[in-house]
């Protein structure tokens, strides 16, 4: 994603339409290309400065923009091996200078006590700030493949206040699926469509959220066909947002990253395999609930027998409205493991086993009794 000031968007008539770089571009994003391989070996702060030369009022976002995405993979490096904090601190220790004379004379000092020259003291005397690293490597991009990226990067950075984002593909399916599961994402799915709550619609966690809907959109572009119609929160109005393969916008096909804290699954999954010596499969699969579909976690099976198993993490309140509607329409053996006291009131009402958390941490006792009586039925 870019930093908020770099959306480049207009918006009109309630709508918002992103200004996604094209094959007009290619010329400026070769030239910032150019301006940090010919940084290497200078400090970030020349290296700013050459960006800077580029910057016009109506290209500002896009210099900076994609100068964001070529700097993410660029290696820095500090141009010292001092500790500039321990530097400062020795040449601080010894009081105000006043002339040039005084100066040179607390240089030559802590540079012997350090054993190492006057020039290397002041080298390292503010080298751990942004501006002095130096560039020591530039990632290897095309200015196409720059475009596309920026392009991607454009499109996340929108959906980071999406209240909801609506999406339909024509493939790669089991990928996007698996990506909105390990996410954390909340989602409904309504015939072809798929919704899914946007973070400016949560009361909280909202960046970790919101990054996580950004992780989402690769994979949907990746399918061969795909259309995304968003709701998007800006100062307090609501744009309408809509793209699709059809605008022909460049972005790149990359694989889904999801990046997720899988501890507590892979806990649930181990003791459950060790303690019961049941099969555990993890994202067994789409289920039919009625006219909807539903996700599980986790499928169960021993003997024959077999019990699913979800961990429901933060809900809001209409997604809980929609989930329990979803629920009573499932009709398969389901253990819910809630984090939330008014969350597994509501659940239980709907006829499903429901087994709340004690502070944050799962009942292991409680569920596996739960689990043996299930597999034994």
């Amino acid at each position: 994603m870019l930093p908020k000031d770099l959306l480049d968007a207009r918006r009109r008539s309630g709508r918002i339409y992103l200004n996604f770089a094209t094959q007009d571009h290619l010329k400026l994003a070769k030239a910032v290309i150019v301006a940090f391989k010919s940084s290497i070996g200078q400090s970030y702060g020349e290296l700013q400065e050459k960006l800077s030369h580029m910057e016009r009022a109506e290209n500002y976002r896009k210099v900076r923009g994609f100068a964001r995405i070529i700097e993410r993979e660029c290696r820095f490096e500090r141009p010292t091996s001092l500790d500039p904090p321990k530097v400062r601190k020795l040449l601080w220790e010894r009081g105000y200078v006043t002339s040039e004379l005084e100066r040179a004379k607390v240089l030559h000092e802590v540079a012997e006590s350090l054993g190492v020259s006057i020039e290397e003291v002041e080298r390292a005397m503010f080298a751990d700030l942004d501006e002095e690293k130096v560039l020591a490597e530039v990632p290897d991009i095309s200015p196409e493949e720059l475009i596309r990226r920026y392009n991607l990067s454009l499109l996340q950075t929108l959906m980071f206040n999406a209240l909801r984002m609506t999406f339909k593909i024509s493939s790669n399916f089991k990928e996007v699926f698996r990506a909105i599961k390990r996410l954390g994402l909340m989602y409904e799915i309504y015939g072809e469509k798929i919704e899914v709550t946007g973070p400016a619609s949560l009361l909280k966690l909202t960046r970790k959220y919101g990054t996580s809907l950004a992780k989402l959109i690769p994979g949907i572009v990746k399918a061969e066909e795909w259309w995304i119609f968003a709701e998007v929160l800006e100062d307090k109005r609501i744009y309408r947002f809509e793209l699709s393969s059809e605008d022909e916008v460049l972005l790149p096909k990359m694989e889904v990253e999801v990046e997720y804290d899988s501890s507590l699954e892979r806990e649930f999954a181990g003791k459950i395999k060790r303690i019961l010596g049941a099969n555990v499969i993890y994202e067994p699969g789409i289920l039919k609930a009625g006219d909807y579909i539903y996700i599980p976690d986790f499928l169960i099976e021993k003997n024959g027998r077999k019990v699913y198993i979800e961990i429901a993490g933060f809900w809001t309140r209409e997604y809980i409205r929609r989930k329990l509607k979803k629920l009573k329409e499932l009709d398969e053996p389901l253990i819910i493991i809630a984090n939330d006291e008014l969350l597994a009131e509501k659940l239980s009402k709907v006829g499903k086993e429901v087994i709340l958390m004690k502070k944050g941490k799962i009942p292991y006792k409680e569920v596996i009794m739960k689990i043996k009586e299930y597999l034994k039925s």
